[in-house]
Formats: structure tokens, sequence, C-alpha cells
């Protein structure tokens, strides 16, 4: 059975520290709260996008949201239909493969708003780049407490903040056997394997035979670590 990480019981009161620092006030989207995907399933598929988005029907507040692996509120029980992907790759890699593996979510910034370029007008606000850094800071410590058995980017500017010297950046290397880059110098997460892709949902998401590729590729590298435990993430 698969260890959870609740993001609400170990990390509520940093982030609500960091949306009532009245320092951050001023700052257009902070009244609108934040929202997280609480639970993430160590040892899984952790698939990592940029911030939750904003709908003009959306209301302010906080919140922590529980899918299944069907992508179902596990509440109301109706789909998210964000996450049908990662439902969809991790099935098909279940299909065809001896072991069983979950998915996981959760982006690397916390507050609401649709546009992913909303960002760079944080960023000039005051202390904008602050308020983007500390919530940085805390999803580096998610995602080395997640223990994922394989990372998923697929969000250009998630990938940034993971390979450019940020508060949430680690070290990169390609791996020639796995095809794809791992994650060096850190005694947590050294080995992991990191697919950095374009994002699988949406008008500029992979086409169908890159989405396939993906797919066999995330599988490949699966059964080649199995066959061989990644050191500090068995």
């Amino acid at each position: 059975m698969n260890d959870i990480l609740s993001i609400e019981k170990e990390f509520k009161n940093e982030i609500d520290n960091i949306w009532n620092d009245t320092k951050y006030s001023e700052i257009d989207i902070i009244e609108r709260g934040y929202g997280i995907h609480d639970k993430i399933i160590k040892n899984s598929i952790l698939f990592i996008g940029i911030n939750p988005s904003f709908t003009k029907k959306a209301k302010n507040g906080s919140y922590f949201i529980n899918l299944d692996q069907d992508a179902k509120r596990t509440i109301e029980g109706k789909p998210y239909v964000y996450f049908k992907k990662f439902v969809d790759i991790t099935k098909k890699i279940n299909n065809n493969s001896n072991s069983q593996i979950k998915w996981s979510h959760m982006d690397l910034l916390f507050h609401r708003e649709t546009k992913q370029h909303f960002i760079e007008k944080i960023k000039k606000q005051k202390n904008g780049i602050e308020f983007i850094n500390e919530q940085l800071k805390i999803s580096r410590k998610i995602i080395i407490k997640s223990k994922p058995k394989i990372i998923v980017v697929s969000n250009t500017k998630a990938r940034d903040y993971l390979k450019n010297k940020t508060n949430c950046s680690f070290d990169f290397k390609f791996d020639n056997e796995l095809g794809t880059e791992i994650i060096k110098n850190n005694s947590e997460l050294n080995n992991v394997p990191v697919f950095f892709t374009s994002m699988l949902t949406g008008q500029r998401a992979l086409d169908n035979g890159s989405y396939e590729r993906l797919i066999w590729h995330i599988n490949y590298v699966l059964e080649k670590i199995n066959k061989k435990p990644v050191a500090n993430n068995v």
C-alpha cells in the first residue's frame, strides 16, 4: 500500500502564512486564496503543473482538493476534466506492465489564475517576486517529501522553475540508458527520472503520436528502474 503525503496537514500553516502576510496584501490575486491538490501518493507518477485556474464562475476562497484515481472529486463524485490525461496515461501503463502504479499531481504555485503570463505581472508588483519565491520554496519541500517514482512536467514555466536556479530547482543530468533526464545531487531524489514534455491538454497539447510515445517511454523507464531499484526511492 502506498503512503500518502497530505499537503494540507504538513504545509497548510506555511501556505497560510504567505496569504496572511500583510506585505502581500496589494498583490492582485491574493484575495482569491489558493488552491492545492492535497494528497500525493508516494512512489507514484507525479505530474507537475504551474498553478490552479480561476474561471469566470469561480468564487474567492482557498481550498485543498482530493481526487481519486479516476479524477473524480472524492466528495461530489464528479470527474475533473483537467486530470483525465493523467488517468489515461496511468491506466495504459498499468495495462502493459506487471507492476501497478498510481498517479499524483501538484502545481508549483498555489495562487488561482488561469492565464499563465499573469505570473510575470505578479512579479512586477510590490513584493511580487518574494510572493512567488516563497511558494516555490514550499513546493520544493513537497516534491522531496513526495518521493515520486517518476516526475512528468507538462508546463514550460514549471520546467523553467525546476531547471533554472530558483527556490524550487534541482540539478539534472541526461541518462543515456533511460533516454530522459534524472535528478542529481539530491540525497532524497537522486536518480529519479523526469520527463519535461509539452502540455497534455488544451490547444498546444501533444499530438496523438507524441502522446503515445510519451506513454511508451514512461513505461520503458518504469520497467528499467523496477528491475534495479533507485537509491533512496524504494
